[in-house]
């Protein structure tokens, strides 16, 4: 089972986006069993489900407040994706709470731990909020690898040293933790971009080979609520999340485990 966070202290990079594409297109094209978990107050990823937020929540398994087994947690949004929803709970679950001993970041890790054992489930994709909030530490001390979408401006490139070693801290708790790679997102031909791509592969972090084009696709893809993938498969943003994918998990076939 491989559980990948998608994180980035910035907002608007298409983090969500980044996990709505990638569990659509790891269920409906390799019938991958994935579960994707709402760290975000926010809750765009619960909402684009339409997931109810009135049962368990990332908080509750935060507080160790949830049912003792997995599958009574989630909600399955369809055939081969399920998700723990947000709520506006985790507003209050800062890490003073933690400190507070109100809340519980090793919960995050059991919960992934007893799905692994159970091996009914593929990937599991954390949606992290920017910064570094309860449920965002919880999710990497949990997951084996982080994937940072980013723009390609100048904000981006000075935040990543910062959120790297943010990241590294996590290793004290969770050695097993590496960055998956860098996704640069809504790339499109231009020279301050190109510039920026060129500083970005230069730095020692990994980066994906495959970018994200901008398109506007996207755009209108989550005004309905449905994953670009599939509300324009032929555009470029799908064929790129699916050369991602790729470049991702490999060739991971049509059945069997990732």
């Amino acid at each position: 089972m491989r559980t990948i966070a998608v994180l980035n202290m910035k907002g608007g990079v298409g983090k969500t986006t980044t996990v709505i594409n990638l569990a659509h297109i790891l269920a409906n094209d390799y019938r991958r069993r994935v579960v994707v978990v709402d760290c975000d107050p926010q809750c765009n990823l619960t909402n684009f489900y339409g997931a109810p937020t009135d049962g368990p929540t990332v908080a509750d398994v935060l507080r160790g407040t949830h049912e003792p087994y997995w599958g009574d947690i989630i909600t399955e949004v369809t055939p081969w994706i399920s998700i723990l929803p947000a709520s506006t709970q985790l507003w209050q679950l800062d890490l003073a709470a933690i400190q507070a001993g109100e809340s519980k970041l090793n919960a995050m890790r059991d919960f992934v731990q007893a799905m692994a054992e159970d091996q009914e489930i593929d990937v599991v994709l954390f949606d992290c909020p920017p910064g570094f909030t309860a449920a965002s530490t919880a999710a990497l001390m949990a997951a084996q690898e982080v994937i940072i979408p980013v723009l390609m401006d100048g904000f981006s490139l000075e935040g990543m040293a910062e959120m790297l070693a943010q990241v590294a801290s996590i290793r004290s708790s969770n050695p097993g933790l590496q960055v998956g790679g860098v996704l640069i997102n809504q790339w499109h031909r231009s020279v301050p971009v190109i510039q920026a791509e060129k500083v970005l592969r230069a730095m020692p972090v990994p980066v994906y080979n495959q970018t994200i084009r901008r398109s506007d696709k996207v755009l209108e893809s989550t005004m309905v609520k449905e994953p670009v993938a599939d509300y324009s498969i032929t555009s470029a943003a799908a064929r790129d999340y699916r050369l991602l994918v790729q470049e991702i998990f490999g060739e991971v076939g049509t059945y069997g485990k990732i």
